[in-house]
């Protein structure tokens, strides 16, 4: 709460943005963060209803930071967006809610019930929850700055990236806490199996979030997303943590076709790093 506060870019040349051009599938990546970062009141809302908002007295403000960061995350997309000619529109955030998919619906569903029926064992499983989603937004991020290289983009993502690690660090510290208890580690692993997706899946269409996995992560084939696995895996009863890897696989997602980078270099998700 002493540390937060919206994402600085007073100091960013908006007007450069053009010079430099994206692939569409980048723009379409693109698309797809602002999205997932302009989704966060949703999800903070349908939060506020579980019996965690009531019990733990760290969990109401860690979200009023965290959504208050996170929708200028959104907010900064949004300015890239449009200052490189792309037309957003008023109602964006309206559009895809509405047209968010059918699991949406269940989880917001699900955790209202789990809340109140495993009342000791929810908060462990929104924060490990919320430890693996900001990982693979963090571990994002990195991967966008070397796919896109766009010195703007660049200097917006490092930015947000500052507190991306901040809200990943305050989950896991929380998850490992929470997950003490073995009825709590047992009640998260399964409801991860049953429930669990990618960041964004859901409020973007499955095929959306696919491509940003082939596009940042090489999906399947890249080192990504088993060096997020294995930070999850240190997590109390999570030792077998592979729900990532079964879903690029699962989806026959690999390597990024070379023309959808302006200039790509091998392997460059390797370079994917977190000091955490």
């Amino acid at each position: 709460m002493t540390t937060s506060g919206k994402v600085d870019l007073t100091d960013i040349p908006w007007a450069e943005i053009p010079r430099y051009p994206l692939t569409p599938e980048a723009l379409r990546t693109l698309r797809y963060f602002l999205i997932t970062e302009g989704s966060t009141f949703f999800y903070t809302k349908a939060l506020m209803k579980t019996n965690t908002s009531k019990r733990e007295p760290e969990f109401i403000p860690f979200l009023t930071a965290w959504l208050y960061e996170e929708e200028f995350h959104g907010r900064a997309f949004r300015r890239f967006l449009e200052a490189y000619g792309e037309d957003i529109g008023e109602d964006y955030r309206n559009k895809f809610f509405r047209k968010r998919a059918l699991n949406e619906y269940i989880d917001e569903l699900g955790q209202k019930v789990i809340s109140h029926v495993f009342v000791d064992s929810f908060p462990a499983l929104h924060m490990v929850w919320g430890t693996i989603q900001e990982l693979t937004t963090y571990s994002a991020y990195q991967a966008l700055i070397e796919r896109v290289n766009h010195p703007v983009l660049t200097t917006i993502c490092q930015r947000i990236m500052k507190q991306e690690l901040r809200h990943y660090a305050f989950y896991r510290h929380s998850a490992r806490r929470f997950l003490a208890s073995r009825t709590s580690q047992v009640v998260t692993s399964k409801a991860l199996k049953i429930a669990w997706t990618p960041v964004g899946d859901g409020m973007c269409p499955t095929a959306e979030a696919c491509h940003v996995l082939t596009f940042l992560f090489d999906g399947a084939q890249g080192s990504a997303i088993p060096r997020i696995e294995s930070k999850i895996r240190e997590l109390p009863g999570l030792e077998w943590f592979d729900l990532f890897s079964r879903y690029v696989k699962d989806h026959g997602l690999g390597y990024a076709p070379e023309t959808w980078m302006p200039q790509r270099v091998p392997h460059r998700a390797d370079a994917t790093q977190l000091a955490v």
